[in-house]
């Protein structure tokens, strides 16, 4: 029974992404996402409490396998330049995943309407980011490798460093995807040029 329920669970989670993704967060009622599921509301209230429960499960499943990419930490480089590389390359490929990217563009086409977009998305995605983050950069300071005091405003930092030029083309569409190549291109110097900010 148990394995029955987690089924119609994310049953209704990619049903409810498909209609997020293609007609919008405010245009989709429970109704509409229990009808198109097959079931009562009665049944998906069973499952999900609000609309907003619904749409934060959606993000959390678009990037659960990116996201598992993203905290490997199998082999681990040495020297913290090395370790930074790795870790805005495993990011960039999160970030620019088509997964994620459809739910970017749909927060930001939502948010000035419905703010809760915002605040789901970061709890459930961005926040968690640089909390892997600034846990990189707090192991460096503890060892001496990095001069850093607040790892959390410095993670925000790195973030965006790596994020540039490529993360805008790919949301704008510009481009449809970023190759591996590519993504190093742009997380080398990014994290240079951190490391230049905080080495004497």
């Amino acid at each position: 029974m148990r394995v029955k329920t987690e089924k119609k669970k994310n049953e209704i989670i990619t049903i409810a992404g498909e209609l997020f993704l293609s007609q919008g967060y405010g245009t989709v009622s429970m109704a509409t996402i229990a009808a198109a599921v097959g079931g009562s509301k009665g049944t998906l209230y069973g499952y999900f409490s609000s609309k907003e429960e619904v749409f934060a499960a959606f993000v959390v499943s678009a990037g659960q396998q990116r996201w598992q990419e993203f905290i490997a930490l199998e082999d681990q480089p040495n020297g913290i330049e090395a370790r930074l590389v790795a870790l805005g390359c495993r990011y960039l490929r999160l970030l620019l995943s088509s997964e994620i990217m459809s739910v970017n563009r749909l927060v930001i086409a939502e948010a000035a309407r419905f703010p809760e977009l915002g605040r789901i998305f970061y709890d459930n995605g961005p926040k968690s980011v640089i909390g892997v983050i600034a846990s990189t950069l707090q192991q460096a300071a503890e060892t001496g490798e990095l001069p850093i005091e607040d790892p959390i405003a410095e993670a925000w930092r790195f973030k965006s460093l790596c994020e540039a030029r490529l993360f805008e083309q790919c949301l704008w569409g510009i481009r449809s995807e970023a190759t591996e190549a590519e993504i190093l291109e742009n997380v080398e110097p990014a994290c240079a040029i951190f490391l230049k900010s905080h080495r004497p």
